[in-house]
């Protein structure tokens, strides 16, 4: 029992080591204030969101939209252009850093996350390896389909679809549709004038 202890101890310390004794107080609002209004529905819960995350966000645009159960951590490292919706379910980890441009849809229960468990060395469990972080760049006009997964340092370029279910492990295109596990280019959007 006393194992646990320490460890959960020393991984508070390193928490706090890691992000600072300010950010880590903005993680407890962001924490509990958005836990409370998570699951508000209706017209009441976009604007309370809304206004709560533009307060939190390093910096957001006009016309940000965040469905019910979103939950979004690190949100101070996370920039938002205008006219960007978030749908229900999606689990968003600012903590290596995340800038979503202008006009942006993302689906239903998708993971957006900018940091990863340590995994290289053999000689000592992965959850005690430092974590390794990749900042996320979503470029403006991008549609991220249900149940896709960004990973980090990833760069996903104007104007692009990523697939339903599509797990994202390395950049995308402009104009380019991907899908897969992983994702790979299933085809490119032409440019048609109507």
């Amino acid at each position: 029992m006393y194992q646990e202890e320490d460890h959960v101890y020393q991984a508070c310390v390193r928490f706090i080591k890691r992000n600072g004794i300010k950010s880590v107080l903005k993680h407890f609002l962001e924490v509990y204030f958005g836990f409370l209004l998570r699951y508000l529905p209706g017209i009441e819960g976009l604007f309370l969101r809304g206004l709560f995350y533009r307060l939190l966000l390093k910096s957001c645009g006009k016309g940000f939209l965040l469905w019910p159960s979103v939950y979004m951590v690190f949100s101070e490292r996370i920039s938002v252009g205008d006219h960007v919706s978030v749908n229900t379910g999606v689990h968003i980890d600012g903590q290596g850093g995340l800038t979503m441009g202008s006009y942006i849809m993302i689906g239903p229960n998708c993971a957006i996350v900018t940091a990863g468990h340590g995994f290289k060395r053999t000689d000592i469990p992965m959850v005690q390896q430092p974590f390794e972080y990749g900042p996320i760049v979503i470029e403006d006009d991008v549609w991220i389909g249900s149940n896709a997964v960004i990973s980090p340092g990833v760069r996903i370029g104007r104007g692009s679809i990523i697939a339903s279910g599509a797990v994202v492990v390395k950049d995308v295109p402009p104009f380019s549709v991907y899908g897969g596990v992983p994702a790979k280019l299933l085809w490119t959007r032409e440019h048609h004038q109507p």
